[in-house]
Formats: structure tokens, sequence, C-alpha cells
């Protein structure tokens, strides 16, 4: 379902379209405002200063969060072999 929104972000207005349902854009809109007001605060930057440095900052935790995914999925391939033997193990361990 595509939805449409209308909202403001730092004095513009904007019409989103999404793929996802009205509250899933007002709730992407919530966060974007908020990350843009923890950058402003404390700050004195024009708009799009403000916008770029909270993009840099977003990228920087998204890809902290990719790499920390990657390593969690290392450790899950990794532990798959020790998990087959233990369930052999107790598997061979049933009969007795």
């Amino acid at each position: 379902m595509n939805s449409s929104i209308r909202v403001n972000i730092l004095g513009r207005d904007y019409t989103l379209r999404s793929q996802g349902s009205r509250e899933q854009a007002e709730h992407v809109v919530s966060f974007v405002e908020e990350k843009l007001a923890e950058m402003a605060t404390g700050k004195s930057v024009d708009t799009r200063d403000l916008t770029v440095l909270t993009l840099l900052n977003l990228a920087g935790q998204y890809l902290q969060l990719l790499e920390e995914c990657e390593q969690a999925r290392i450790q899950v391939v990794a532990l798959e072999p020790l998990v087959k033997r233990l369930e052999l193990a107790l598997a061979d361990d049933s009969g007795c």
C-alpha cells in the first residue's frame, strides 16, 4: 500500500510517499526530528550544516550497526559446527 503524508521538517514542507503505513512514516519523521534536535542542542548552526552533521552522525551509527551485525553473523557461523557436534553427541547418548 502506498501512503502519502505531508510533514514539516526544519520549516520546510515535504510530501512523503511510502510503501509502509502512515504510522511507519510518522515514526520515521519523529526519529529524524529527534536526531536533528539532538544535533542542534547547544549549537548555533545553520539548517544545512545541521542536516549534514545529522546525516553524518546517522551514517556513522548505521555503519557501526552493520559492522556489529557482520561480527554477530561471523560468530553464529563459527558456532554452527559446535552446535552440530553437540546435537550429534546428544543423539548418540539418547540410546543409553
